[in-house]
C-alpha cells in the first residue's frame, strides 16, 4: 500500500516519464510551497522509500524517475541449440554475461554419453 505521499509522488513523477527530477524540485511541487517551506527536505525520505520498493530510480546525484514497464521487463532469451552450446564452450573464450540455460547442459551430457 502506497502513502499518500506516495502516490502523490507518482502522480507528478508520471509526467515526466524520460527526465530525471531532483528531490529538491519534487518536495517544492507536491508538497506545495507551506510544505516546502516548513522542511525543505520532507520528500527524500518518501522517495528513498519508493526506490525500496522499486517504484522509483535514482540516477544518484539526488533525481529520480519513474520506473516504466519496459525498464522491468526481463531481457529477450534466444534459445540455443546444444551443439553450438557445446562449440561455445569447447573455444575456451569468456562469455561473461552470457548466462546458458541448465537444463539444456543436462540434455548436451546426456547425448554425448549415449554417442560414445
Amino acid at each position: 500500500m502506497l502513502t499518500p505521499d506516495e502516490k502523490d509522488i507518482m502522480d507528478y513523477l508520471k509526467g515526466w516519464p524520460v527526465t530525471f527530477v531532483s528531490g529538491r524540485e519534487i518536495a517544492r511541487r507536491v508538497g506545495g510551497r507551506a510544505r516546502y517551506e516548513e522542511d525543505r527536505g520532507w520528500a527524500l525520505p518518501v522517495l528513498m522509500e519508493l526506490c525500496n520498493k522499486g517504484l522509483v530510480c535514482t540516477d544518484g546525484l539526488g533525481a529520480y524517475k519513474l520506473i516504466t514497464k519496459d525498464e522491468t521487463k526481463k531481457k529477450f532469451i534466444r534459445p540455443i541449440s546444444p551443439q553450438i552450446l557445446q562449440i561455445l564452450r569447447s573455444s575456451g573464450k569468456n562469455f561473461e554475461g552470457v548466462s546458458f540455460d541448465l537444463e539444456e547442459d543436462e540434455e548436451l551430457e546426456d547425448e554425448t554419453a549415449e554417442e560414445e
